[in-house]
């Protein structure tokens, strides 16, 4: 007899994963909508697409039941269903199946979905450039290519590089990168420079862009790196 998950885990309790097809799920776009999100709207993202392909969902969305409308609305995971959907398309113009997103359902008012909502989003902790990095390197260590770690990270080939190359730079530009100083790709080329010119550069930029944002900070970094 096969042994139940709990003790095969040492879980202390389990709740049930649904799967859905990602065309039966409501995406909010009514503005006056507790659970509209302004992000429905975001273009979709390629590596994004192929990475859903090659892997599927792997994190189960957040569903909610509108006793007003009669749909399953999304709460948390709007990209994943939006990605999905051109995801299945790919696979089917490939004869094969289309996949399924996996969803834990919650209960409540819409007032309450909203603050799963507002809070997933916003207590997340992204990587930084240099642990991306990092996990690239080691990926490339396990004997994948270029070509699968875009997929994983969903990203270009030309970003994996980028990426890369931060671990051939200097403490200086690894530190102006994690600061937001300069950028994965603004850092790429400077990791090709003597040690003591990407360390001058940098001091360059920073001088150039103390206390600039936006489009002013862009338009200063462009004549300390040659652009």
């Amino acid at each position: 007899m096969a042994k139940d998950s709990k003790v095969v885990y040492g879980a202390s309790g389990k709740t049930n994963v649904l799967t859905f097809e990602p065309e039966s799920l409501h995406l909010v776009t009514d503005k006056t909508h507790p659970l509209y999100d302004e992000r429905v709207h975001l273009p979709i993202d390629e590596g994004m697409v192929l990475n859903i392909k090659e892997l599927g969902v792997l994190e189960p969305i957040i569903v909610w039941k509108d006793p007003e409308l009669g749909l399953t609305c999304v709460v948390v995971g709007r990209q994943r269903v939006k990605h999905t959907l051109e995801a299945n398309k790919l696979l089917l113009k490939e004869g094969k199946d289309p996949l399924l997103v996996p969803g834990v359902v919650k209960r409540g008012s819409a007032n309450q979905m909203a603050k799963y909502m507002v809070s997933e989003n916003e207590i997340r902790r992204p990587d930084t450039p240099l642990g991306r990095a990092k996990k690239m390197s080691d990926a490339l260590d396990r004997g994948l290519d270029e070509d699968d770690i875009a997929v994983l990270f969903g990203c270009s080939v030309q970003t994996v590089r980028a990426t890369l190359s931060l671990l051939e730079a200097t403490q200086a530009v690894r530190e102006a990168v994690e600061a937001g100083t300069i950028n994965v790709t603004q850092a790429r080329p400077l990791a090709s420079l003597k040690p003591e010119e990407q360390r001058e550069k940098v001091k360059q930029i920073e001088t150039a862009t103390a206390g600039i944002t936006g489009h002013d900070k862009a338009r200063r970094q462009r004549p300390v790196l040659g652009e």
